[in-house]
Formats: C-alpha cells, sequence, structure tokens
C-alpha cells in the first residue's frame, strides 16, 4: 500500500484491521473501522481487491476534501498535539460463523492530517 497517497504533507500511519470471511464461493476483505468491503475467490484476490476499494476511498475522500468527516463520523479520534495521530475506533471483533473467518490481516495507510 505504499503511495497511498502522493500529495506532499505530513502523513500519520494507521494500521488498518481487515477480516477475510468466507461467503458463499467469494472470500469478503472486510474493514470495520472504515465499515469498507471488497471480495475475491481466494485471499489474495480478496486482499488486492480492498486495496483498491480503498484507494478509492482514500482518493474520493481526498478530492472532496471530506477525509477527517468521514472518519469521526466513522468513531475516529484526532489527536492534534503533541503530535498528529489519528485513532481508529475501538471495535468489538465481528460476529461471524465460526467456519466463515478464514483469517484477519493489517494494512497500513497513511492519512494526510
Amino acid at each position: 500500500m505504499a503511495d497511498l497517497i502522493k500529495k506532499k504533507g505530513k502523513r500519520v500511519a494507521v494500521g488498518l484491521e481487515v477480516d477475510l470471511v468466507q461467503d458463499g464461493e467469494y472470500i469478503v476483505a472486510y474493514c470495520p473501522s472504515l465499515e469498507l468491503s471488497s471480495f475475491g475467490k481466494t485471499n489474495k484476490e480478496a486482499k488486492a481487491s480492498f486495496e483498491e476499494a480503498l484507494n478509492i476511498f482514500m482518493e474520493y475522500c481526498l478530492e472532496h476534501g471530506t477525509l477527517e468527516k468521514n472518519l469521526l463520523n466513522l468513531g475516529w479520534s484526532l489527536r492534534k498535539l503533541p503530535t498528529a495521530k489519528y485513532e481508529p475506533p475501538k471495535l468489538k471483533p465481528g460476529k461471524y460463523p465460526l467456519k466463515a473467518l478464514r483469517s484477519s490481516f493489517k494494512e497500513r495507510v497513511l492519512i494526510p492530517v
């Protein structure tokens, strides 16, 4: 996810938890802290599809100046002092059927402040 945001300026790295869940013949990559999901036939396809969806989400928010508003509406917090830091909301693990959750991974995102 390098160069997710190509604009110059101060950025903060945030680790997002992404769940990979089996849904029929597809694997859904779901990030509860952004309420963002995508899918693929394999873990690799689901991860790649999620990265694309994440890039589209971030680019859209940056172009429209709505990133901070959207993150705050999703329960995120922004601490500006002593150094800027975005924190995703503390969420309970998703409730999936026992065999549905395949795995989870962390996605590192650079967010401008």
